[in-house]
């Protein structure tokens, strides 16, 4: 834990790994199984889908192969919500959390409970439900701000109800809750993986007030502390709000530069890199991108 959150991830991973096989090798198969299952998440993020499924695979073959429900089985159940979620599938997404949550309280595994129900919440928020799913991700951030969860779920779930509430646009709840980030994480100094992120938060809380100097040394800080935890798709983020903001301000070589930084990471820089080819006067360009993303879209 100590690993993660201080940004030593291939540390990370090979705690993860040894636990699991230390587990194995003592016939613990639930807890090998949830050292699988943070090993496919933790992959996730770094964007390598394929190991990922992999860890997850695993996870899934260890538990089908014990005779009792066990808490574990509830985990598993997350990636499938997310999986819905980007599907379209929001029906399947929300029972599936509802799932999670029914084992989460079976165990009492606060974790699991708190988690599912704020992607309970983002599914309501895409079905535009939006005072029910608030209420959910409330309810959950009150968890989180007591200090119940894990801190690797805290982060976590701080960081994905910003996302909600930027997603649909209520930036008074996601300048509220980055600022309670920003609190939690300034009381851990040393803290890498989640302080970048937070920086990200912030910086697009500021470009939107239109604050843009403050904006660009927040994302800037932000590239700085992601590059080093060797989180590919929270660092390209980072390039794409840095190069939003120098876009706006009318740089257009700086903004050239972080776009091409953040497709480096794996990141598509649309509509930014459009809307920069527009400014430039580009128009065919600007467009053709445009096509090509939106032909590439699914709902």
């Amino acid at each position: 834990m100590s690993a993660y959150l201080t940004g030593r991830d291939e540390e990370y991973l090979r705690a993860l790994e040894r636990t699991h096989h230390a587990y194995l090798d003592a016939g613990e198969c639930h807890r090998a199984a949830r050292c699988a299952f943070w090993c496919g998440l933790r992959l996730v993020f770094r964007g390598e889908m394929a190991q990922a499924a992999g860890w997850f695979g695993r996870a899934h073959r260890l538990l089908e192969s014990e005779p009792h429900d066990c808490a574990e089985q509830g985990y598993l159940m997350l990636p499938h919500v997310e999986q819905h979620l980007a599907s379209g599938n929001l029906e399947a997404a929300y029972a599936t959390a509802s799932g999670a949550i029914e084992i989460g309280e079976r165990f009492a595994d606060v974790d699991l409970v708190v988690c599912a129900r704020q992607l309970q919440g983002r599914v309501l928020l895409r079905q535009r439900r939006t005072a029910e799913g608030f209420a959910l991700l409330d309810e959950a951030m009150v968890s989180v701000t007591a200090g119940e969860l894990s801190p690797l779920l805290t982060g976590l779930i701080y960081c994905s109800v910003i996302e909600a509430c930027q997603q649909v646009h209520a930036l008074g709840r996601a300048r509220e809750w980055t600022s309670a980030l920003g609190r939690w994480c300034s009381e851990q100094p040393q803290l890498v993986s989640f302080s970048g992120t937070c920086l990200i938060h912030r910086s697009e809380i500021k470009r939107l007030s239109g604050a843009w100097q403050d904006a660009i040394d927040e994302a800037q800080q932000a590239v700085e502390r992601l590059t080093q935890s060797n989180n590919r798709r929270d660092t390209a983020g980072a390039w794409y709000q840095l190069a939003e903001v120098h876009r706006l301000r009318g740089d257009i070589d700086a903004a050239e530069q972080a776009y091409r930084n953040a497709s480096q990471y794996g990141f598509e820089p649309q509509p930014g890199l459009a809307l920069l080819r527009l400014a430039e006067r580009h128009i065919d360009a600007a467009a053709a991108a445009s096509r090509r993303v939106m032909a590439a879209t699914t709902k």
